[in-house]
């Protein structure tokens, strides 16, 4: 069944609705081999891989859905759906500070999803109770003193693995965003946040917004730059930024 659906197509990609179709009416074991299929072929299709989650989802397999929807996210930083289901399976994991991360990449390219919102809300209250549950007096100091070791996704070292697959401003298939640019920056990972702008400013030098977000970033660094405990890394990202903004107004005048 599934060879013959592959090979109905000379590209060989209709099979996702077939699969979803199989899933609607409860036929898993089918969705699943189709999928696996797909995905042994290309194993860079993520939608094929986010199908996959949904079909293990449903079957119950929770950890083989979570890989698949990480799998996606690491590649695709901007794919809703995948963070969506992975901020509810690290809530019913009990992995809150996973969740809100989730969460919170979700928010960053829909501020308007209620329902996400909501889920934020109450993993940061959860998370709050958490904390104040079963601490005797003596051992405040060492309960503040450790974190929890969570398991969460590694944006950068999947950008990183894309990087070196091309610079040519797309990646494994996936073309550069600004809002994927906006979601490293949310969470901390500016120099992976200013190289995908810098890289669409290459291809864009027209785009104001990307112009804005570069000069804001190096604006914001500037107070830092004579720091004597400032982080080599933190210093050489912001000579690097400084060198491109004024290749940029030389190329302007």
């Amino acid at each position: 069944m599934v060879k013959i659906i592959m090979i109905k197509d000379k590209n060989g990609r209709n099979f996702i609705p077939i699969a979803e179709d199989y899933i609607r009416k409860g036929l898993l074991d089918e969705a699943i081999d189709l999928l696996k299929e797909g995905v042994e072929r290309y194993p860079g299709y993520l939608s094929a891989r986010v199908s996959l989650g949904k079909a293990y989802l449903e079957k119950g397999l929770i950890n083989e859905a979570m890989q698949e929807f990480e799998t996606v996210v690491r590649v695709s930083p901007d794919n809703l759906l995948a963070h969506r289901k992975l901020a509810l399976i690290y809530q019913d994991a009990g992995r809150t500070d996973a969740a809100i991360k989730a969460c919170d990449a979700v928010l960053v390219f829909s501020p308007k999803d209620k329902e996400i919102a909501d889920l934020l809300r109450t993993l940061k209250k959860e998370r709050i109770e958490k904390s104040h549950q079963y601490v005797k007096p003596d051992e405040q100091k060492l309960s503040g003193e450790m974190s929890d070791e969570v398991s969460t996704i590694d944006f950068t070292s999947g950008w990183e693995v894309a990087a070196e697959e091309s610079k040519s401003g797309e990646v494994s298939g996936v073309f550069l965003t600004e809002s994927m640019g906006d979601l490293y920056v949310a969470q901390g990972e500016i120099e992976k946040g200013i190289d995908i702008y810098q890289r669409i400013f290459q291809k864009e030098p027209d785009n104001e917004s990307v112009r804005g977000k570069l000069i804001n970033l190096k604006g914001q660094a500037g107070p830092f730059d004579s720091a004597q405990d400032r982080p080599e890394r933190s210093q050489r990202q912001i000579k690097q930024l400084g060198d491109f903004l004024g290749r940029v107004r030389i190329n302007r005048s």
